[in-house]
């Protein structure tokens, strides 16, 4: 029982002492009443949870005690201290959300609350019960960010001390560490906790791979700890004597997880993934990070489109920072990040630097961003009436890429890769998206399903009324503010005129087969209805007009029930005409950038459209054959005389002048060179990675043979797959 600790004026005597170690925490930022107000809170949870063991035998009370340290390292406010002190409480003993609310006010108690709801949701679930839960999740999420924050920082103590759980416990937690408070963390500027949560959840699901890259990892950098110090110290002196005062360069050590993760997207060996030291530079102005980025580019080689200035375009979580590479000495290949010390300070604390300049009126990047995208979530929640669609939504936006984009005024958008003006539009605000019409990029008008490229100006063309819905924009939408707005709008039709716009959509992507609805009848009808799991073709139609289904993936269906019904074995070929086949947009694919004369395969999907990829493609070959989604594709007449990017990875002598040489013999075949990418294979020989534009197979085929015959070139080879 709590002794009088949940009266409104409980005695003194009833108070437990703060442990030292805590207290003297607390009280380096934290003034009198605030400490008071965390005892009391510490009492609270000390009482609740009196009699209470964890799984590795010591009292309860250390867990909530852990995550309030982790917090008073972050420097927060004191709701938030005494939240996570109690945020057990409700869920473990008698203490209710009323009793909090008398005793601490509304804030900590919704915080304690929303936390103790977070604790019941299994995220890796596919139950709608679990999908309505995280709903709600990211709804309290939207209301205060430190129900999340709070959630994190728990979600950390409980990683580090997962030994103690059973095997099965540890795997679904660390999953879902990596699945989503990983990247949660992230998308509010952790780095810091984001990194160690990662890092210990693949310690857990694979130990044995952790402890063999911590083993190279250590082997490896033995030998060129030298190497490193030696640099660090020729950066800060070259800085130093032009000026850049008060400067520190560290040493950046990578993760083991995002390691581990470039291995295997890359598809390239630990060696080659370690090869690229890290370096932060830390000065202590914007001026200053410009001028050690021209010190240093002027001593040491950059490496050509490897620059990114995330200080003039922050990514969206707020982080700042110039990236480089380049050649240090023999060659050397590094990274290096130029930040203020106190964009390093906010990469590391993310939302919570908040909190710690929040007595200077000085609000963080980070914090605007974040509470951009929480009020985005909120928007999101109401016009989406499927918790597992907005479940699997969330996950996807969490895990993206970005691109950034500038408004009309100068304002800086961060999308999700590969989204279009309709996903932009409904990004600034649901009213722009609801009325587009057009859209210009760079003050050229484009077709509304570009795919949107970083740093291009966005200018959205509406109209004075509600624009004309195609459902067809479902197919090349991204982002899942826009899929949802375009089938919030879907849903409110009639059904009369949502089945006329189903069937038309149906009836345009059947044509592209060279099939007509009418040409289903019968039992044959029934068999794919079935199969879809609809009981009518009215009921279908209906959907596909409300935005239900989607309509590529339903003309499958439709393709597969006809050649059954006529015994043909092989679909019939997609035929490459142009950017779009009946309202769907075709891109190609970058992972293995097919060019005209390629063998190549179709792949419906879902978000992109139809994507063409090689037909050697790592990313489609086990693909092909077995999953309708992938169709053969032959090349239209029309597409010979375009021009399509394709990589090569060239290696040569390492010597003088082989860059320039190599330009040449692309500028003297009227070539244009994309990007160059170098590499240092050994003292001898160097490796470059090139993108070019070519027509088509039989110049990309007369290129490589010109390469090929210059003296100083070992290989070239067309790279398919490089991710």
């Amino acid at each position: 029982m709590l002794p009088n600790i949940l009266e409104d004026n409980f005695k003194e005597a009833n108070l437990v002492k703060l442990p030292n170690k805590f207290y003297k925490s607390a009280k380096q930022y934290l003034n009198k009443e605030d400490l008071k107000k965390i005892q009391k809170a510490y009492s609270v949870a000390f009482y609740a949870h009196d009699g209470q063991d964890r799984m590795d035998g010591s009292k309860y009370i250390t867990h909530p005690e852990a995550v309030a340290n982790i917090l008073l390292d972050l420097k927060m406010d004191p709701d938030s201290i005494c939240a996570a002190l109690m945020h057990d409480v409700i869920e473990d003993s008698d203490v209710s959300k009323k009793n909090l609310i008398n005793l601490f006010g509304e804030d900590v108690a919704e915080i304690v609350d929303g936390v103790s709801n977070l604790g019941k949701i299994d995220i890796t679930s596919k139950t709608d019960r679990d999908a309505n839960n995280l709903q709600k999740m990211m709804l309290a999420m939207s209301k205060d960010v430190r129900v999340i924050l709070l959630k994190i920082c728990d979600r950390l103590h409980n990683m580090r001390t997962i030994d103690h759980l059973p095997r099965a416990k540890q795997i679904k937690k660390s999953k879902e560490t990596i699945e989503l408070y990983g990247p949660l963390a992230l998308r509010i500027g952790m780095q810091d906790i984001r990194s160690e949560l990662e890092d210990l959840a693949f310690r857990c699901i694979h130990p044995l791979r952790a402890s063999m890259l911590e083993s190279a990892i250590n082997k490896s950098s033995g030998g060129r700890k030298k190497i490193i110090t030696k640099i660090r110290k020729e950066l800060k002196r070259k800085l130093k004597s032009n000026g850049v005062e008060n400067v520190g360069v560290k040493g950046r050590e990578k993760n083991i997880y995002s390691i581990y993760k470039k291995i295997k997207s890359k598809h390239k060996p630990f060696s080659e993934i370690l090869d690229v030291y890290g370096f932060r530079i830390l000065v202590n102005s914007i001026d200053e990070c410009y001028r050690s980025l021209g010190i240093i580019h002027n001593y040491f080689s950059p490496i050509e489109n490897r620059f990114k200035d995330y200080i003039a375009i922050p990514k969206s979580n707020g982080y700042q920072a110039l990236h480089t590479s380049l050649l240090a000495l023999d060659a050397f290949p590094i990274e290096v990040q130029i930040q203020t010390r106190n964009m390093a300070e906010i990469a590391s604390f993310g939302i919570a630097a908040h909190w710690q300049y929040k007595t200077k009126d000085k609000a963080t990047g980070s914090e605007l961003r974040a509470s951009r995208w929480l009020s985005g979530l909120a928007d999101l929640q109401k016009k989406s009436n499927d918790p597992s669609e907005f479940a699997q939504s969330i996950k996807t936006d969490l895990n993206s890429d970005e691109v950034y984009l500038f408004s009309p005024k100068g304002d800086i958008y961060a999308l999700r890769k590969g989204s279009t003006p309709i996903d932009f539009a409904y990004e600034v605000h649901t009213d722009l998206g609801d009325t587009i019409i057009g859209c210009k990029v760079n003050r050229t008008e484009v077709p509304l399903n570009i795919e949107l490229e970083t740093g291009q100006t966005v200018e959205i063309i509406t109209s004075k009324k509600e624009s004309y819905l195609d459902p067809s924009w479902l197919n090349y939408v991204t982002t899942s503010k826009a899929r949802s707005a375009i089938r919030s709008r879907l849903r409110k039709q009639k059904s009369s005129d949502a089945r006329k716009a189903g069937k038309v959509m149906l009836e345009t992507e059947l044509k592209r087969a060279g099939s007509s609805l009418k040409q289903y009848r019968g039992s044959a009808l029934k068999k794919i209805l079935d199969s879809i799991g609809v009981t009518s073709l009215n009921k279908l139609l209906t959907d596909l007009g409300l935005g239900k289904r989607t309509g590529s993936i339903i003309a499958e269906r439709f393709y597969s029930g006809l050649q059954i019904r006529e015994g043909i074995k092989e679909p019939k070929p997609v035929l490459i005409l142009d950017n779009k086949i009946e309202s769907v947009t075709v891109r190609f694919a970058r992972c293995c950038y097919p060019v005209y004369g390629d063998d190549v395969v179709a792949h419906s999907d879902t978000e992109r459209g139809i994507v063409i990829h090689h037909k050697k493609c790592k990313q489609v070959m086990r693909f092909i054959n077995k999953d309708s989604r992938y169709l053969p594709a032959i090349w239209g007449e029309n597409k010979k005389d375009h021009l399509y990017k394709v990589k090569l990875d060239v290696n040569t002598e390492d010597k003088v002048g082989v860059l320039s040489d190599l330009g040449s013999v692309f500028a003297k075949s009227g070539m244009n060179i994309g990007s160059v990418n170098t590499k240092t294979i050994d003292k001898k020989f160097a490796g470059f990675e090139i993108l070019i534009e070519v027509k088509n197979k039989h110049e990309l085929k007369n290129i490589m043979q010109k390469v090929r015959s210059l003296k100083f070139t070992t290989s070239c080879k067309r790279n398919i797959n490089d991710k």
